[in-house]
Formats: structure tokens, C-alpha cells, sequence
């Protein structure tokens, strides 16, 4: 028998399995699973970042049942169709060589149905070039990717996921969703996976979605379904945890069940516990929790945080302002500090963040222009960092900062 690692048990950015908790008396699988028997609606599920859309989705769809296409990688619209042809190894580019009666193709080798799927696409290609050279004849087959794909997922039956769907840009979303209301008027199956701010992406982009989208909302994590992370996988190392330490976990999480996975794994390297042991171990506390939490946070969010406080290129040095803390810093480095004094919250309105900078700064508070200027610049940074992850922060109206990452807000109280 093959010993359990701790990497195979708390499983911190990845699809856990021992350490998964789905949380039933929110029927949360079952919610996935109705909208796949009845379909004809576009389904958004939609959580905070980090609480566990995708693991539920994947827990439900797993990769070889579905057809998953990541926001993140799609710049123009042929990306989304073109992906969705490779998940089912159909070609759209198919180029035939006939020269002494034999015949070369660009097909890929497939199993099952898609073989089948990849056939039928091949006979609805049509010609755009014949070309001959001495006895080679060169037909190539061109045919739209968005055409191809659509028809392809019809034929398939498999359901389409679009996880961080909010990712893709407004206008590629708006033909993206066009595309797809007629196929989910047909029986196709389509579920997008996006933060609660963005839950109808759908339905303002393309109007005419209004009533024929469902949400399934991801509730916010109790103190008690996070426990159930770190209460499954001890045992399973042959470990006992303090109480006591799952406690402070759950109170430093942000409600992600994310950072419990990431605090359990390292607190189970801090003992030098790397597998199951064969006999009774008891987990030893940090010695000192704020340098334990500091270098967690350290390997998660420092890049994101030196981005913003860097801030955008500009001609001119910006201001030094004193803070009380006896420390100084220009306008982006005096936002991140007033961000983090809210809590840090994950949801922060604009007049908390002038409130914080009055207790924060020696002298005159920025005027309101240049603190809306400064929130918006840094939402567009952190989107510009989309493809190294979840947008960290997202300015999303007048007056609403979203902390988007749990560990952002966990970088801000531990090292701002």
C-alpha cells in the first residue's frame, strides 16, 4: 500500500479529494447536477475567488465529462472556438496530399465518439485551394472555428465550462454568448464560472439572455465547514492538530478554504511530516504565528503587492507623504496601507478608504479625484497580471473596491 503524502492530502491550489468538503446542507453538487438534467438556461456559478467554484465544478464535471475553457486564455474569439476543438480533436485547418494514390491528412488520433465527431467535421469541410505540383494534388479545407465548434459540442453532448469567464474581454464575451444562445436554446449545456460582481456577464452583453440565465451562488465558508478541512486530513497523516491551532487558522483564512489547505501544509513541513506516519504524532504550534503567517503570505501575494505600490510609469516623482507609523511613501504605497486598515475587507467602500487615510497620513489627505484615480489605476494593473492569476483587486464602481484573492487581504495584514 502506497503511503499518503502531505501534498496528496492538503492540496493547496489543485482538486483535493480527502481534504474536499461539499458541504451538503447547501446541496451545492446536487444544484450542479439539476441544471445539467434540465439544461436550456446558461448557468453562472459565482463565488468569491478561492472558495471553491472550481473545485465543486470539477468535482461534478471532471475534465474528461466536460469541455473546460480558461477566461485567461482567450485574447480574441477564435482562441475560445479553437480551444473547444482541440478539447475534442477536431481540426478546423484540414489539408489532404493525393499523389500516387496515396493520401496524407492532418487528423488526429482520437477514441470513441469524438473519432466519430472529428469524421463528420472532416466531411463538412469545404475546399478553399486545389494546387498541383508534378503528380501531387494539395486540397486544403477550410471551415469557420466558431461554426466547426458549435456544431462539435452540439454533436458531443458534453457539457461547455468557462471558468473565469469575467476574465475574456466585453466585446469577445458579447460574441461568445451570441454564438452560444441558439445551441443553448438547442439542449447545450453551458455553465460560466465568475466572481459574484460579475455574476450576469451574460445578460449584459447580450441582452436578449435576460431570463434565460441561472446563478448558482457559492456561499461564504462558516468557521465550522473550514474546520472540516484540517479535522479530515490530520488523520489521515496519523496527526493530531491542536484545537487550538485550527482555530486561529479558520480566524486568519478570509473564509478560503484555500489558505486552510496552504496554513495545514506548512504547518505539517514546520514538523518535519511529509507523509503518513506509522505511528501517533502529535502536530506541534508555531512558536510565533506572525512570522508564520508573514512567510506564507511572503510566497503568495509579494509580487502582486510590489506591482501596485510601484504603481504606472509616470514623468514626474510623485509626492513623499509621512505616515504615522513613522514611516513615508507615495500615494499607491499610502492606498495599500489605508486598504489594509480597513481589516483588510474584502469589500471596501470609498469612503472607508478616505477614512483610513486620514488616520494614516501626517498632513492633507489626497482629494477625492486623486484616490479614485489611484484605485482605478491599480484595478487596471492587477487585470494586466490576469494570466498569473485571479485579478488581486477590482475597482468595479464609483465607490466599491473588491479585494478579489483572499491572499491579497491575507498580504495586506501581515506585511503592509
Amino acid at each position: 500500500m502506497t503511503t499518503k503524502k502531505v501534498g496528496e492530502i492538503f492540496i493547496a491550489g489543485g482538486q483535493p479529494n480527502i481534504t474536499y468538503n461539499p458541504r451538503k446542507t447547501h446541496r451545492l453538487e446536487e444544484q450542479l447536477l439539476d441544471y445539467l438534467d434540465t439544461g436550456y438556461k446558461l448557468l453562472s456559478v459565482t463565488g468569491s475567488t478561492k472558495s471553491g467554484k472550481t473545485v465543486l465544478s470539477r468535482k461534478v464535471i471532471p475534465l474528461k465529462k466536460g469541455i473546460w475553457v480558461s477566461g485567461g486564455q482567450v485574447q480574441v474569439e477564435d482562441d475560445f472556438w479553437t480551444i473547444i476543438l482541440d478539447r475534442l480533436g477536431i481540426p478546423w485547418n484540414y489539408t489532404e496530399e493525393n499523389q500516387t494514390g496515396q493520401s496524407y491528412g492532418t487528423d488526429v488520433s482520437v477514441d470513441g465518439e469524438v473519432s466519430a465527431l472529428v469524421a463528420k467535421a472532416k466531411g463538412q469541410f469545404k475546399a478553399s485551394r486545389n494546387s498541383t505540383s508534378s503528380n501531387k494534388v494539395v486540397h486544403q479545407y477550410l471551415r469557420s472555428p466558431r461554426t466547426t465548434a458549435i456544431d462539435a459540442l452540439i454533436e458531443s453532448k458534453m457539457p461547455l465550462i468557462v471558468d473565469d469567464f469575467h476574465y475574456i474581454h466585453r466585446d469577445i464575451q458579447s460574441k461568445i454568448v451570441r454564438a452560444l444562445k441558439d445551441p443553448i436554446f438547442e439542449g447545450l449545456r453551458v455553465i460560466i464560472i465568475a466572481v459574484p460582481h460579475r455574476a450576469y456577464d451574460a445578460v449584459r452583453v447580450e441582452s436578449e439572455m435576460t431570463g434565460r440565465v441561472s446563478q448558482l451562488q457559492i456561499p461564504l465558508w462558516t468557521d465550522e465547514e473550514l474546520k472540516e478541512i484540517p479535522m479530515r486530513g490530520f488523520p489521515e497523516l496519523n496527526a493530531h492538530c491542536p484545537n487550538e491551532t485550527i482555530v486561529q487558522f479558520v480566524e486568519e483564512s478570509f473564509g478560503s478554504p484555500h489558505l486552510i489547505q496552504d496554513f495545514c501544509l506548512n504547518l505539517c513541513f514546520n514538523n518535519n511530516l511529509r507523509e503518513a506516519s506509522d505511528s501517533p504524532v502529535f502536530i506541534m504550534e508555531p512558536g510565533d504565528y506572525t512570522n508564520f503567517f508573514k512567510l506564507i503570505a511572503q510566497s503568495a501575494s509579494k509580487i502582486a503587492f510590489e506591482r501596485l505600490a510601484k504603481g504606472p510609469r509616470q514623468r514626474t516623482d510623485r509626492v513623499v507623504r509621512e505616515f504615522t507609523d513613522g514611516s513615508k511613501g507615495d500615494i499607491y504605497i499610502a492606498v495599500l496601507k489605508a486598504l489594509a486598515l480597513t481589516g483588510p475587507k474584502t469589500e471596501i467602500q470609498y469612503e472607508e478608504v478616505r477614512s483610513a487615510l486620514r488616520s494614516l497620513l501626517i498632513g492633507q489627505v489626497p482629494n477625492a479625484n486623486e484616490v479614485t484615480r489611484v484605485l482605478k489605476k491599480m484595478s487596471d494593473i492587477a487585470f494586466e497580471q490576469r494570466d498569473q492569476g485571479e485579478p488581486v483587486i477590482e475597482w468595479v464602481k464609483d465607490d466599491v473596491l473588491y479585494i478579489a484573492d483572499p491572499f491579497f487581504a491575507f498580504y495586506l495584514k501581515w506585511n503592509s
